[in-house]
């Protein structure tokens, strides 16, 4: 068992007693050293992100977002980067303020593994509240992670000020009127420092670096005592990689006039949505070095409105185009004029061929310059093919010296593989894959491009399968699990969003709490990892005990209260729900071998009982004779009206029924020729109707169905990643289309990654670790090579005219068909 760390920092923030939005704070200490140290460790923790400097220089940037009670922190080798001396720490905290029980705040410690604490946050930090941060910017409430625009204002950062030779400015208050030197059009008040620049203050922060204040504790004031970050957990997932990347084409050039959006002055997005004009009278020159490092691209707003006979200001905008759906920050090196401004938007897709943001998901960013040359990179990612950036009263020419995407994302080995001579699967399986790890960064998400958010059900039916059949990584899984199990209602479910605090119980799903279940088993059976089940085992109990209430005399869950979901599609969940039904039967397997892992005898004789009991009663109460199907749902003994995917395909996947009604319900659905209507399954349920269909020996049928689906729906559309739904301009999920987005970049759309691995060589693991295992590849009309990586190595399978080879490594016992 691992022991908590002792720190001797404290937690510390500014003087500020309410919980502030969307504010950046500087701290920095200066210490010094006698000699130089090699054994020396920095761990740090903030609320909510930071960047750490060491004498100028970018150390890293963390912490992986979680609930107060989660609180992760980190850990960097100082190993060569302390000197003789004296050295600075610099530290750059973004403080979020839009989520539930958290406040600002930063914990850093510097340990010698012989001589012990070196530096520790206190009040003898220095701390000010950034200015050059503007707070007051638009905001998405949809996003957990980034959902404010960011505006920065170069001119108003402290020169210098993460270098030890900083000299910090006395705490006074300015007259700009009379604080001597050229203004040069700054508009914010100034104070003239020691350092040989201007450091600007806002006219609300005109004062200098300030002492820290130390976060109290109601006992006392060492972590984790203070303040809510009641639990501190090192970081268990690397750190992200990043790459710099140019854009792949130049999109759009154009200009627009540049009027003020009076009516909501700090949101970006209408001005970045305005189509414009082929260039007439602003300025945009060599704009193809862009696209790589060759040379130098010139911009220039108008200047005719000196003229007092032309009316108005053109601003020139340039849409690139970086081929893909990345996760990125944009980095834009520059030379050019104090208060010339650039603002920066970012578009998962063009619509009807323009760039537009405004009506949903307003990501942007405004950068104001400052004299000279210069490097603006945003502080947060955010997810992007179409970058836009338009160039707003920039009367001398602007030198750009390049624009370029950095993107950031975990660091997967892509050790699983699908190749065919098949090239729709092909590129059905590239755009799954891609998207998985699109949606893997210091948490899992459903989409890097709306929400950002660690949706509980997406993550355990869909992503983390997909991560071990491409990837074969088991950390950032276990993260997820660990994290979400932290987040319970008093209810039993599991909190829809586990990467934030959530006290929404009321509207939990809980078939999501279900999956979460099953996928905790899954994890066991691919890692061996038996510390997730002994530290989950409480919380999985409460969620089967908690549904105990809702059993009926038929052994069946009826009324199931809370946001029962099943999937955005249009489905009839009320009264006996024939899917969450079978997926609550499904889920009682998981619980009922975690019952006996565990040795609980009591809670594995109630699974079985539990399971039997439904068996007996689930076809008479919810299959349609007259329709030859199920109906959706069993309401007061009356069949819903409505069928669909979801109510007849669940119960083969979770074997419910046998053979015969299994391939009459298939036959049905999909091979009849007949007037049934019925409701399609979206992406993120198709992994239940592709493993019945496998589970029935219908597997060309379910390959035909990813072509027909993912292939013609995605695929021959164009898609580089897969789509929310299987449109992308509305949805069928209340029974009749209504037009709105639906993102480029859904890991629940991405099953065939896991699919076209797992289920195509037939893999059954059988022992926890995959130890033992079974393989039942599948003779197919086309050749495949797959690779399914597993703790142990890699396992291959090769079909080629007719003939399946087979190699495991060692340490796996293998049986096959």
């Amino acid at each position: 068992m691992k022991t908590n760390r002792k720190w001797n920092a404290k937690w510390i923030w500014s003087d500020v007693l309410e919980n502030e939005k969307n504010v950046f704070y500087y701290f920095r200490k200066n210490f010094d050293l006698n000699s130089v140290l090699t054994d020396c460790k920095l761990f740090i923790s903030a609320d909510t992100r930071y960047q750490l400097f060491l004498n100028g220089e970018l150390i890293g940037r963390g912490v992986p977002q979680s609930q107060p009670f989660y609180q992760y922190y980190d850990e960097y080798d100082l190993n060569g980067k302390l000197i003789k001396g004296t050295n600075c720490l610099a530290v750059v905290v973004y403080h979020l303020g839009t989520l539930p029980d958290t406040r600002g705040g930063l914990l850093l410690e510097i340990a010698d593994s012989e001589i012990g604490t070196i530096v520790e946050t206190d009040e003898n930090w220095h701390i000010k509240r950034s200015p050059a941060w503007q707070q007051n910017t638009y905001f998405y409430p949809g996003n957990k992670v980034t959902p404010f625009q960011e505006f920065f204002d170069a001119r108003l950062e402290p020169i210098g000020w993460k270098t030890a030779s900083f000299d910090i400015p006395p705490l006074k208050v300015s007259d700009p009127a009379h604080a001597g030197g050229d203004t040069e059009g700054f508009s914010p008040p100034f104070i003239k420092g020691d350092t040989g620049g201007f450091l600007f203050w806002p006219p609300q922060h005109s004062r200098g670096f300030q002492q820290a204040t130390i976060v109290a504790g109601m006992i006392h004031n060492r972590p984790p005592c203070a303040g809510p970050w009641s639990k501190l957990i090192p970081r268990d997932i690397p750190f992200m990689k990043n790459e710099n990347v140019f854009a792949k084409k130049i999109e759009k050039i154009d200009e627009s006039l540049q009027l003020a959006n009076r009516s909501r002055p700090f949101d970006l997005s209408p001005g970045l949505s305005m189509v414009g004009k082929p260039i007439k009278y602003s300025k945009v020159e060599n704009s193809d070095n862009l696209l790589e490092e060759k040379g130098v691209t010139i911009v220039q707003s108008s200047l005719n409105h000196k003229n007092l006979d032309f009316d108005g200001i053109y601003s020139p905008a340039i849409v690139l185009d970086f081929g893909r759906v990345i996760t990125a920050r944009a980095k834009i090196s520059l030379k050019g004029t104090a208060g010339s401004t650039i603002d920066i938007g970012y578009a998962e897709r063009l619509i009807d061929g323009h760039f537009n943001i405004s009506m949903e998901c307003e990501f942007a960013d405004r950068y104001i310059m400052k004299d000279g040359e210069q490097i603006f990179e945003s502080f947060s990612w955010k997810s992007f093919r179409y970058l836009k950036i338009r160039f707003l009263s920039c009367f001398e020419p602007v030198t750009i010296d390049s624009i370029q995407a950095v993107i950031t994302t975990y660091p997967y080995e892509e050790k699983g593989t699908f190749n065919s001579d098949d090239e729709l699967l092909n590129s059905v399986f590239e755009i799954s894959r891609y998207t998985i790890q699109l949606c893997s960064n210091e948490f899992l998400m459903d989409t890097p491009w709306r929400e950002q958010a660690q949706w509980l059900g997406d993550v355990a039916l869909v992503t983390v399968p997909a991560i071990y059949s491409c990837f074969g990584d088991t950390k950032l899984a276990r993260k997820f699990y660990l994290q979400a199990g932290q987040n319970q209602h008093p209810t039993g479910m599991i909190s829809n969003i586990s990467n934030t605090v959530n006290h929404d119980w009321l509207h939990a799903i809980p078939d999501y709490s279900l999956w979460w279940v099953q996928g905790i088993w899954e994890h066991y059976l691919y890692t061996g990892d038996e510390e997730v089940i002994h530290h989950l085992y409480p919380q999985i109990s409460r969620i089967l005990y908690a549904h105990l209430d809702y059993i009926n005399n038929d052994g069946l869950i009826e009324d199931m209260p809370y946001w029962t979901f099943i999937d955005w599609a249009d489905v009839d969940n009320r009264g006996v729900s024939t899917a969450y039904n079978a997926i609550f039967y499904e889920t009682l397997k998981s619980w009922g071998k975690i019952a006996k892992f565990k040795g609980d005898s009591y809670t594995a004789g109630l699974t079985e009982k539990l399971m039997s009991n439904m068996k007996a009663n689930f076809h008479k109460n919810l299959f349609d004779e007259k329709r030859g199907c199920y109906a959706d749902a069993n309401i007061d003994g009356k069949f819903s009206d409505k069928i669909s995917e979801h109510g007849n395909f669940t119960p083969i996947f979770a074997g419910l029924c046998d053979d015969k009604i299994s391939q009459k319900i298939i036959n049905k659905i999909f091979c009849e020729k007949n007037n049934l209507k019925f409701t399609e399954a979206q992406p993120f349920y198709m992994p239940v109707v592709l493993q019945a269909l496998d589970k029935t020996e219908n597997f060309p049928l379910a390959i035909d169905l990813i072509r027909r689906r993912w292939g013609k729906r995605m695929v021959e559309k164009g898609a580089t990643s897969t789509y929310e739904e299987w449109y992308q301009n509305g949805s069928w999920r209340d029974g009749d289309f209504k037009g709105f987005l639906r993102t480029h970049s859904h890991a629940w759309s991405a099953c065939p990654a896991d699919f076209l691995i797992r289920r195509l060589i037939g893999l059954e693991i059988l022992e926890k670790g995959c130890r033992k295992i079974k393989l039942s590849p599948k003779q197919t009309n086309f050749d495949y090579n797959v690779i399914f990586p597993t703790p142990l190595g890699q396992i291959k399978v090769d079909n080629s005219n007719g003939e399946i080879n087979i190699i495991v490594p060692e340490g796996i016992t293998c049986g096959h068909d």
